[in-house]
């Protein structure tokens, strides 16, 4: 008995003598092995939430745009008790149809009632409508926001009925207070293209708003806007044969082409 008591305490005895304190460092990688998982939850919670973040933008960028398709449509007798409707039939629309982007899909394009095909240009605008309002929110250009908008309704009405309000000017009105103004710029490119206009066909609004562009931005980046706008236009004629355009569209989706150029290459160079 005395030897197998002896030799359980010999074994108990090298097992405390062979026991080694941790170091500290070692102490420190066991706590953060041990907090490791917790810290990639930590860390996918945050990047979903910012995707999360992004997705709310672009969502509520898209319904915005499609906001100001109703506006455009209805000014100057804007009823903000109406819903939406039909252009063909009438039918009021369920709430599942107006769904910014997605609407269009679960529809398969067409309405359910009279089976008219939808224009496939609504969602592509609203899709472009959201992108770039997820940029200016991204970059922190909340001034530009006003002019955005502005030029948005502008292109909607000049695109449905020919013609602009110039009361939509007073929408541009803060970004125009934000901003560094080139007025003998403006003054320029507004003389200039009147006197064209006694030739040429060239409406009273395109001459307003490329002036106004020119007030905010510039001369040079204002020319780069009608180069693209007017490229636009022929590349529209080659396709669909149109002699007649209504400019402001065209001169919306050239300012935003722009403004997405410059911004990536502000980024690119901070």
């Amino acid at each position: 008995m005395s030897f197998i008591f002896n030799k359980q305490t010999n074994i108990a005895a090298n097992k405390s003598t062979s026991t080694r304190i941790p170091s500290k460092k070692s102490h420190v990688n066991a706590t953060f092995l041990k907090s490791y998982p917790q810290n990639l939850v930590i860390l996918s919670e945050v990047i979903n939430l910012k995707y999360f973040l992004y997705f709310t933008i672009f969502i509520l960028g898209a319904c915005i745009i499609s906001f100001l398709k109703v506006i455009a449509h209805d000014y100057p007798q804007i009823n903000t008790t109406r819903r939406s409707h039909c252009d063909y039939c009438g039918r009021i629309l369920r709430w599942y149809e107006i769904i910014p982007i997605a609407g269009y899909f679960i529809t398969n394009g067409k309405c359910s009632s009279c089976k008219n095909q939808i224009n496939f240009w609504h969602p592509i605008i609203e899709a472009i409508g959201g992108l770039m309002f997820l940029l200016v929110v991204s970059l922190g250009d909340y001034k530009y926001l006003p002019l955005l908008i502005g030029l948005t309704i502008l292109g909607f009405s000049d695109a449905e009925y020919g013609y602009v309000y110039p009361a939509t000017y007073l929408i541009i009105l803060p970004t125009i207070l934000l901003s560094h103004l080139h007025i003998l710029n403006a003054l320029l490119t507004y003389l200039i293209l009147l006197l064209i206009s006694r030739k040429y066909a060239f409406g009273l609004g395109d001459i307003e708003i490329l002036a106004m562009l020119s007030l905010i931005f510039g001369l040079i980046i204002t020319l780069w806007i009608l180069t693209i706008a007017c490229s636009m236009c022929i590349v529209t004629f080659l396709i669909i044969k149109k002699r007649s355009f209504r400019f402001i569209p065209y001169l919306t989706f050239a300012t935003g082409i722009v403004y997405l150029i410059l911004s990536f290459n502000m980024r690119g160079a901070s």
